[in-house]
């Protein structure tokens, strides 16, 4: 009956339940058994989150229990047992059959145990590693299109992330294409703060440009306050979000978020590092995307129309746009 997301009241519980909401159930901290011993009591008193209470025979404190809230630390599954019945209570991490945590993986190129590293475009230093701000056995792909912003500059201050919509399908490819789509998302734009906007002279619906060492694009500003300056080490560091879905072929073209993000993979499956990258804005579009390097153009797979294909479905589109 209210919106929980957009809870913002302070309260004395160090995990600040009332301010936002955690999907599903609220829970801010994963795993939250693991804050007690076996036992059910916490290892630590100032970093206590839940415990077993004998009297009620359940788990309580400052989390939601991310634990089945009536299993008791001395219970012990039964040899066969399956599912949660497999987890014993003095076992935390419930998406493991065995709810153990399996912190070492010596498998992982960038392993064996986990630890934290800032992004390769990142305006901060790592606060654990002051001397290894990224990953290193990160792959980059270098090249005159791929060049990286390593270091924090004042050319690219604002930090950019990649979001999707519900109304369109991965890059947009097949939902670009749909009218009843299109018109639910129209258009490509650029979600920043209202602190931002006023920086850099952006009016809501305006057009601006997002430019990074690869490229540029132009879009419509959508100045919401989702998005909120960060204070970091003494500065403020704004940040800006870009959906995925648009590029030059469809019902509806939009600038194409790809050509701003760097080619960064994670190690292990190559995972695309695009939720987090350097990036400059400015208002309106006349300076246009920046020059990209000389290189040679691939060729279309087709351009013929497809036989018993619905219109919409052509190569070009049912009003023919990207020719």
């Amino acid at each position: 009956d209210r919106n929980r997301a957009n809870e913002r009241r302070l309260t004395d519980n160090p995990l600040q339940p009332e301010w936002g909401f955690a999907w599903p159930n609220n829970r801010r901290i994963v795993y939250n058994r693991a804050s007690a011993d076996p036992e059910g009591r916490p290892w630590s008193e100032r970093k206590k989150l839940i415990w077993w209470d004998p009297e009620v025979h359940r788990w309580v404190g400052l989390d939601d229990p991310d634990f089945e809230p009536d299993k008791p630390p001395d219970y012990r599954p039964s040899p066969g047992a399956k599912g949660m019945a497999a987890i014993a209570g003095t076992a935390p991490f419930i998406l493991k059959p065995d709810g153990l945590g399996w912190l070492y993986a010596p498998v992982l190129k960038d392993g064996p145990l986990p630890t934290h590293y800032e992004p390769i475009e990142s305006p901060v230093g790592n606060r654990l590693y002051p001397r290894q701000t990224c990953n290193p056995a990160a792959l980059t792909f270098d090249g005159p299109l791929n060049v990286i912003a390593h270091a924090p500059t004042a050319e690219y201050p604002v930090v950019a992330t990649t979001f999707r919509l519900t109304e369109h399908y991965l890059s947009g490819p097949m939902s670009r294409f749909n009218s009843w789509l299109n018109e639910l998302q129209p258009e490509m734009f650029v979600e920043l703060s209202p602190e931002l906007a006023a920086e850099r002279g952006i009016e809501h619906g305006g057009w601006l440009t997002v430019r990074t060492p690869r490229g540029a694009l132009a879009a419509r500003a959508m100045v919401t306050r989702r998005l909120k300056p960060l204070a970091i080490d003494g500065r403020v560091i704004h940040q800006i979000g870009l959906p995925i879905h648009w590029s030059f072929a469809g019902e509806c073209v939009g600038g194409t978020a790809n050509d701003v993000t760097a080619l960064v993979t994670e190690p292990n499956v190559s995972i695309h590092e695009a939720k987090a990258f350097a990036c400059q804005v400015s208002a309106g579009q006349g300076d246009g995307p920046q020059p990209r390097p000389t290189v040679p153009e691939a060729p279309w797979p087709t351009r013929e129309p497809a036989p018993e294909t619905p219109t919409a479905a052509q190569p070009e589109g049912r009003f023919g746009h990207g020719k």
